[in-house]
């Protein structure tokens, strides 16, 4: 067996460098619904940082690139719950397949309904994902939104666009990665649904034991200054995941949400089982906004090449 690397004394600079970032001056964003915008599974949820890492469906919402890093194939489904006080501001169900088994090339498809809150219709993810070069993996996806948005009390706003995603997923050891992405990267018109967003990760330690994950990510027009102008807004993040026997995954991540105006812990479990039957579960919560969180359920069966 070959010896761990130590890497308590460097993640901790890392953290430590992530989470004091400055923060660049905005005008004040009133905590809201993330809507179908800031969905995601509920790994990457449990996680807050999930770019950098060997993505499950998960990397059809934080990174297309790392869907490619390991031959399977996996039908997921997805519920999430979004609440303010006592108030379900919205609610998420959804499926998605990926299958990097049957071809060189991963194709993944997804679909995502609301349920109930400000917006409805349908949105629909396609993509493909390839290597590059040895343990580098690039992968390309188009959205469909077929949605409609309620932007003010009875002022319901009627969406049907289309925009594509990216990510760069690059596995420089056995014990470090590193991600790139974009999203809505093809302007819509829409941003309160489709936000122009771009974040970079980084992974460290392993997939079987420990992993510490670290994640930027900046919004482009979600939110405006004084004069309606669009003004950048940054995420910063931290995440720790461990496995317990090969079975049960334990995941907690911290975030800080210049988009939102808040602050977010989060975390999260997982039973997987041999058969390939797997469930995850993953909660967030604000700081600042004790009645404001996010709660995300899958269920999904994954078979791996041996």
């Amino acid at each position: 067996m070959p010896a761990r690397p130590r890497l308590a004394a460097p993640a901790a600079l890392l953290a430590l460098a992530v989470l004091a970032a400055p923060a660049r001056a905005q005008v004040a964003a009133p905590l809201e619904a993330g809507g179908v915008a800031d969905l995601t599974g509920p790994r990457a949820l449990g996680l807050s940082a999930a770019t950098g890492i060997v993505s499950g469906n998960d990397g059809i919402f934080v990174n297309p690139g790392a869907l490619a890093a390991r031959k399977r194939y996996s039908v997921e489904t997805l519920f999430a719950v979004d609440r303010r006080g006592g108030t379900t501001v919205g609610k998420y169900g959804g499926a998605s397949i990926v299958d990097g088994l049957s071809a060189p090339v991963t194709t993944s498809l997804a679909w995502v309904r609301p349920l109930e809150g400000a917006q409805g219709g349908d949105l629909f993810v396609g993509g493909l994902a390839g290597p590059l070069a040895e343990r580098l993996y690039f992968g390309a996806q188009a959205r469909y939104y077929s949605l409609r948005d309620e932007v003010a009390p009875g002022v319901v706003e009627h969406v049907n666009a289309v925009t594509a995603d990216a990510g760069l997923f690059w596995e420089l050891s056995d014990y470090v990665a590193l991600g790139v992405s974009g999203f809505n990267l093809v302007p819509s018109g829409h941003e309160r649904v489709a936000p122009r967003s771009a974040g970079a990760g980084l992974a460290l330690g392993s997939d079987t034991s420990v992993k510490l994950s670290l994640d930027w990510r900046a919004d482009f027009d979600r939110r405006r200054d004084a004069s309606g102008k669009a003004r950048t807004s940054n995420r910063y993040a931290i995440g720790l995941e461990t496995m317990l026997g090969q079975t049960v995954p334990l995941r907690a991540g911290f975030m800080e949400d210049e988009t939102l105006g808040t602050s977010w812990w989060s975390a999260g479990v997982g039973l997987v089982t041999r058969s390939g039957a797997a469930v995850d579960l993953g909660y967030r919560q604000s700081l600042k906004t004790p009645d404001a969180r996010v709660i995300a359920v899958s269920f999904k069966l994954m078979f791996l090449e041996m």
